[in-house]
């Protein structure tokens, strides 16, 4: 009864997820509509979970027994499209994209015709062994859908973990950027489907009526990041298509730098005295298309150059004059009222931790040991 109880709560639970994200889609709005769907999914599947399978109205409406098959096979793929259009991706529905489908239109074909061919005076009995997974048909079907969520969360973990990468290609300041929220939400779902098979299989309990008690925890976290910042599924900044079509330079630290074209030599040295003397590393909102544009050049024309100029993605030649301008401001007098978190913000970082971490990283100790150290 607890767990009844429970089921159905977290079934309005997930109703009232999915109606606020499919009703807030200003900004972030496909995004918002697969995370929407995404929950309204989960909710249809644990009321039919718990009226059905713990209840006794099955038996009077037998043939529903199957009725969230097939779309459960769905989830991986709400949550993957999820993930996709909030790194900044569009879904685009042509070609390969329709496969994704194809796993649950052939689970809502085999059971409803598998249903179709049983005699009406054997139906009671096959709805009595699917309800005790006792039916040689249930371990397959669980199988296959834990692998399908398993590939959809590996592969949700891969593109975040992709956008991440690619932050410091285009960003100066990347850590409001970085979506640990949403890479905590899947490393912990990556964890609770490991954590399933044991439960399921090799300790021989019955782990499903579980399920919803397990996902409170990572609902009610989502539900509350959605009402204490729904900033974040509104005006999340993402890459463009045509940055997405043109992908991550990458740098090659083994190799040789080998001279550039003749208007890349020419250019360094304007870029170099547009660094002195405009300091564009004092603005925290910084990308490398405000620079590109400040500068006249295509953004990817001058990724290639820091890349093989100055051996350094955009994050870290931006950085190394904050950190360098940094150092100028903590051992000036005229800055020593001002708290190390202000000198931060002074020289362009736009968080303490930020300033902390890039600081350290270039310097090889903090602001507060390097202003210790030379104001002696």
């Amino acid at each position: 009864m607890l767990f009844n109880w429970i089921g159905f709560g977290s079934v309005l639970f997930l109703l009232g997820l999915a109606i606020f994200f499919l009703r807030n889609r200003h900004n972030n709005a496909e995004s918002n509509l697969y995370l929407g769907l995404l929950f309204l999914l989960q909710a249809v599947s644990n009321l039919h979970f718990f009226a059905f399978r713990l209840s006794d109205i099955i038996n009077h409406i037998p043939y529903f027994i199957h009725f969230s098959a097939g779309f459960r096979f769905l989830w991986g793929v709400l949550l993957y499209f999820f993930v996709q259009t909030y790194t900044g991706k569009t879904i685009k529905y042509q070609g390969t994209t329709y496969l994704h489908f194809v796993p649950a239109i052939v689970a809502t074909i085999f059971f409803y015709g598998k249903l179709f061919f049983i005699p009406s005076n054997e139906i009671h009995q096959y709805v009595a062994l699917i309800k005790l997974d006792k039916h040689p048909v249930n371990r397959p079907y669980h199988l296959l859908l834990y692998l399908s969520n398993v590939a959809y969360l590996v592969a949700s973990l891969v593109a975040v973990l992709k956008y991440r990468l690619a932050l410091t290609t285009y960003f100066s300041n990347i850590e409001k950027l970085r979506l640990v929220w949403l890479f905590n939400i899947l490393l912990f779902l990556m964890i609770f489907h490991f954590v399933l098979p044991l439960g399921y299989g090799l300790i021989s309990i019955k782990f499903f009526p579980y399920v919803p008690l397990m996902q409170l925890p990572i609902l009610s976290f989502v539900a509350w990041k959605a009402y204490a910042h729904p900033e974040l599924f509104t005006t999340l900044e993402t890459f463009s298509e045509e940055i997405h079509q043109k992908g991550i330079p990458k740098l090659d630290e083994t190799k040789v730098v080998v001279a550039m074209p003749t208007l890349d030599d020419s250019f360094i040295n304007t870029l170099l005295q547009f660094m002195e003397v405009n300091k564009p590393y004092l603005n925290p909102e910084l990308t490398i298309k405000i620079l590109s544009d400040d500068l006249g050049i295509p953004s990817y024309q001058l990724s290639k150059i820091l890349n093989q100029h100055f051996q350094k993605n955009f994050f870290d030649f931006v950085n190394t004059y904050r950190v360098e301008e940094a150092k100028k401001k903590l051992i000036t007098p005229e800055y020593t009222h001002l708290t190390l978190e202000g000198i931060g913000y002074e020289c362009g970082f736009n968080s303490k931790s930020s300033f902390y971490a890039v600081f350290k990283k270039y310097a090889n100790q903090t602001p507060a040991e390097y202003r210790k150290e030379r104001l002696v």
